[in-house]
């Protein structure tokens, strides 16, 4: 090769990758550890604006790009097909009903009975391929909890009031303590009762990016 085959490095493309490099890792960590919070990289302008056309969170659609591609396929709960045009135009991934889609988002706009119709109607798998059970994405007004270093994050909105969780199982040490506003979503996942292997995963995000995972294989509990 000579000097001349050298090319340059294109800068957005490059931080474009370091952005889906911090995003991914930040789910990592969460899905590692159950309950506790993680922080996604701030969305970029471009983000920021299919976001807001899809009606949706910006730290939503950074999830979206992390999770979704051109061999998957989602849905947009209690939206018209604009919401799932963005996401798919963006990410590639296929439209699905939510009943059958292997990614569901569930925005802010989507609350009570219809929130907790989308959650229980989501795919928890089989026996033979578990992994087929959905992954949902929750967008929450509120959601404070304890971050890597045990001191208590997150955010907290008066737009819907927010209750306690007691979360265990697998990669929580005791119990860990989360108070989110979509109690119409926990109740419903509880509501459930689906017998692991299969079952549903959870992604709860809210607008200042914070995140955390309750996968299928967590217990979750209210708290009076």
């Amino acid at each position: 090769m000579t000097r001349d085959d050298v090319f340059e490095r294109d800068a957005l493309i490059d931080r474009r990758a370091f952005y889906l490099q911090a995003a991914f890792r930040a789910l990592l960590d969460a899905t590692a550890r159950p309950g506790e919070v993680a922080e996604l990289p701030r969305a970029d302008e471009a983000c920021a604006a299919d976001a807001a056309e899809a009606g949706l969170l910006a730290p939503t659609v950074t999830v979206a790009d992390v999770l979704l591609d051109a061999a998957t396929s989602v849905a947009v709960a209690g939206q018209d097909t604009e919401a799932a045009r963005v996401i798919s135009r963006r990410t590639h991934a296929l439209g699905a009903p939510v009943e059958t889609a292997p990614y569901v988002l569930l925005p802010c706009s989507v609350r009570g009975d219809e929130a907790s119709a989308a959650v229980a109607s989501l795919t928890p798998g089989n026996l033979l391929d578990p992994q087929l059970g959905a992954t949902c994405v929750v967008e929450c007004s509120a959601l404070v909890g304890a971050g890597p270093d045990g001191s208590r994050v997150g955010s907290s909105s008066g737009e819907a009031a927010a209750s306690a969780w007691r979360l265990t199982g697998p990669g929580i040490k005791d119990a860990a303590l989360v108070e989110c506003d979509r109690a119409d979503v926990l109740l419903a996942r509880i509501g459930r009762a689906d017998e692991f292997p299969c079952g549903i995963d959870l992604v709860l995000v809210d607008r200042a990016g914070h995140v955390v995972a309750i996968p299928r294989t967590t217990r979750v509990e209210g708290v009076a």
